[in-house]
């Protein structure tokens, strides 16, 4: 059993696909919401919910009195780019098999388990 997309879903679809195929370039204006619900045949509360949902999503950005604009998309962040920037010396994996391994009478800091005693 498959479940019909809803209309919201249904304008979000639309708008997607029109910036996919670059009818709509980054920046550019949607249209209102009064004006899109006429073009889709659906209510406006269904468009405004549409535009809401995308700008979640960061699909597209709002500007209050100007209206709904395609976002500029973000580039991905990635751990480097947030972390501190370390001079490492030494292997991390390394460091964690040597905290694993159990030769020997003594046990290593870190290692997780409690001495018999």
């Amino acid at each position: 059993m498959t479940i019909a997309p809803t209309l919201t879903t249904h304008v979000m679809d639309q708008i997607r696909d029109r910036i996919t195929r670059q009818q709509l370039a980054q920046g550019a204006r949607l249209p209102s919401v009064r004006a899109m619900a006429e073009m889709q045949k659906v209510s406006k509360s269904t468009v405004v919910e549409a535009y809401d949902r995308l700008l979640a999503e960061g699909v597209i950005s709002a500007r209050r009195g100007s209206g709904y604009f395609v976002a500029t998309p973000h580039p991905p962040m990635t751990l480097a780019a947030i972390g501190p920037k370390l001079d490492l010396h030494v292997d991390p994996l390394w460091i964690s098999r040597q905290s694993l391994e159990t030769e020997g009478d003594y046990l290593k800091p870190g290692c997780g388990w409690l001495p018999s005693s």
